[in-house]
């Protein structure tokens, strides 16, 4: 179907000081859009008032606090969260972020995207989410072991191969995941499946470092193949995030003969009419931590990378960045982020003729090998990353299709959106959960 274009053991030297947390996010475009797509798509359904009262609470939310004691010997309480948002097609699943703006309306908004993902990829989990307001980046190795530590500690109750799997997001990495799973045994035999994105000698699964990225190349891949007047080889793409998602994104873009025009993050960016080389780039952020000085390429304002003249943009930095009054240049938004489009960018952009796929069908990427790497775990088995890479691209081309085919040239968010929801209540009613 085409698609048109319309805690350690010193004492703190004062007393326990609580860190700052978001208590109102100031990214609260993030949960406002959420709510709004989940809105809208209720209102397409004709859903009636309680049924759409269902999809959007949570089944349950915990707060707790964590402790840690810094390296200077001063203690500080971090709060924590956990939103399970609903399980009528599974366990919970979704991922755990160590930053100091994690807030509960945020993280309700990221668990409610993950039981859309989920369902539309037809996975058998529910959504989930989860952060630490605590400083991630500038926490040292035993520091950030205290919070995994404490973290699993406080939750150990709520999680569980088949209740809760948590899995690696925003500062957090495979060694977290792997204290996370240690703490949570206690003491007994590692069931590897309590956790996903574990270093491979844990039960890790190949491939998951990649997915994120390779998912959204692969749900361009589907998209141009249904775009007049895009062509793969050759298309001039810009992504903005040098973080996983929009390095690896970049990378395998450039491997499926594109051309990665511009990359940008919040400090710099860099644009090369006639290619960048992913690699490079990727070593000079490791080493930098910024784009600033990378010589392959011409310096450009990083305000501006959402507005250069491109093909595709692939906006894979961070939530709302695109809304009605964005100047987007490009044919096709592949949003690689969670949310980068609020509702006005969304309608305004499709008014322009510009197609967008969403982030709950083109970042699905990392909660598909999640799900690939629970399943091995619990077959007690370990894959190639062949074998990993064609599920997961059998994933994303039987979702896309199924997005294309419900959209017949409207909106992909609302086709994706509809599919989803009627899944999930689908599941719902046949266990009575809801009349």
């Amino acid at each position: 179907m085409g698609i048109r274009s319309s805690g350690g053991a010193a004492r703190a030297a004062t007393p326990p000081r609580r860190a700052e947390g978001r208590n109102v996010s100031p990214s609260s475009s993030l949960a406002e859009s959420a709510q709004r797509y989940l809105t809208q798509a209720c209102e397409r359904l004709e859903l009636s008032d309680g049924d759409a009262a269902w999809l959007r609470t949570a089944d349950r939310e915990v707060r707790a606090k964590v402790s840690v004691v810094r390296d200077s010997g001063e203690l500080e309480i971090y709060d924590a969260y956990r939103v399970q948002h609903n399980a009528a097609l599974g366990p919970y699943k979704g991922g755990l972020r160590f930053a100091p703006d994690v807030a509960a309306d945020e993280t309700r908004a990221l668990a409610q995207l993950m039981t859309v993902k989920c369902a539309l990829a037809g996975l058998p989990f529910g959504g989930a989410k989860g952060g630490v307001a605590c400083p991630g980046k500038e926490l040292s190795e035993r520091e950030r072991e205290q919070v995994a530590r404490g973290l699993a500690r406080a939750l150990r109750s709520d999680l569980g191969p088949d209740r809760d799997v948590m899995a690696p997001d925003m500062n957090v990495d495979e060694q977290v995941m792997a204290w996370i799973a240690d703490e949570w045994a206690n003491g007994h035999p590692l069931d590897p499946a309590v956790v996903t994105g574990k270093p491979i000698e844990l039960g890790g699964s190949p491939g998951r470092d990649a997915a994120t990225g390779r998912g959204v190349v692969l749900a361009f891949r589907h998209a141009a193949g249904a775009l007049e007047g895009i062509e793969e080889r050759g298309a001039r793409v810009v992504v903005q995030g040098t973080g996983n998602v929009g390095l690896w994104a970049a990378r395998l873009f450039a491997e499926a003969g594109c051309r990665v025009v511009a990359i940008g993050k919040s400090d710099s960016a860099v644009r090369h009419d006639d290619g960048l080389d992913p690699d490079a780039l990727d070593r000079h952020v490791a080493e930098h931590g910024t784009l600033e000085g990378f010589e392959a390429g011409e310096a450009v304002d990083p305000a501006s990378i959402l507005s250069l003249d491109c093909d595709v943009l692939v906006p894979a930095a961070t939530d709302s960045v695109i809304d009605g009054a964005t100047e987007v240049r490009a044919r096709l938004v592949v949003e690689g982020a969670n949310g980068p489009v609020t509702p006005e960018g969304d309608a305004a952009l499709h008014e322009r003729g510009v197609v967008v796929v969403p982030d709950v069908l083109a970042n699905t990427g990392g909660v598909v090998v999640s799900y690939l790497e629970w399943l091995q775990n619990r077959r007690r088995e370990t894959w190639s990353v062949q074998r990993v890479n064609e599920r997961l691209a059998e994933t994303i081309a039987g979702a896309f299709a199924a997005v294309a085919q419900r959209a017949d040239g409207g909106s992909l968010r609302a086709a994706a959106y509809e599919i989803a929801l009627e899944r999930v209540l689908r599941a719902a009613r046949l266990r009575r959960l809801v009349p």
